[in-house]
């Protein structure tokens, strides 16, 4: 943004999950034909470390935001 109120360079964001999901819902009503990306899975069964876990799901949502 060009905003003055950012005066940083660059800034970090927190999102919750079920904020992609709102996000994927809205893009999808007015997406028309074109495809909007799936979202990484919501998995109550992984099989590993939390952050493990933590680390794909951010980097999903970052390729979903790419895209």
């Amino acid at each position: 943004t060009n905003s003055r109120a950012f005066t940083a360079k660059t800034s970090c964001v927190r999102r919750r999950y079920r904020e992609f999901v709102w996000l994927r819902r809205q893009l999808q009503r007015n997406a028309g034909l074109v495809p909007v990306p799936e979202l990484p899975g919501k998995s109550a069964f992984f099989v590993g470390s939390t952050d493990e876990f933590i680390e794909r799901r951010r980097q999903g949502l970052q390729h979903f935001l790419e895209r």
